[in-house]
């Protein structure tokens, strides 16, 4: 199959339930248990050392947050991985919604064009914003 191209819709307040269903599939609130205090002590104290250090003293904290920022990385997206079967049909539905096809035209999509759907929907603005209001929840 040649490459596909797909239109998207804007986002509208109905595309949040699917989102969020989607959202606690993935396992979002497994990752306060990644985001522990100690992950967070190390983060913080990586920015509240002296920064007036030698070349080497700072080379080795950019090296720590670094370390500690892959690390936080690999634990989010392990969470991410291994609950992310469990959405599947969810995934094929809001995308069905979102661009106009059936789930299973979804499903039978070359994997470069259905990740690309899904990048492109990350991308959206609404979908930024979306994540930019739910996130004053936690201020």
């Amino acid at each position: 199959m040649d490459e596909t191209t797909f239109e998207l819709r804007e986002l509208k307040s109905s595309d949040i339930f699917p989102m969020f269903k989607i959202m606690g599939k993935i396992g979002f609130k497994d990752f306060k248990d990644k985001l522990t205090p100690e992950n967070t002590k190390k983060i913080m104290g990586v920015f509240n050392q002296n920064k007036e250090g030698t070349d080497e003293e700072e080379k080795s904290q950019d090296d720590l947050l670094a370390f500690v920022g892959i690390n936080l990385v690999a634990d989010i997206l392990e969470v991410i991985i291994a609950n992310l079967p469990s959405c599947e049909q969810d995934i094929y539905n809001l995308l069905g919604g979102l661009s106009g096809l059936k789930p299973k035209q979804i499903a039978d999509l070359p994997m470069v064009t259905f990740t690309e759907m899904i990048v492109a929907v990350i991308q959206k603005e609404e979908f930024k914003d979306f994540f930019k209001v739910v996130s004053k929840l936690f201020k």
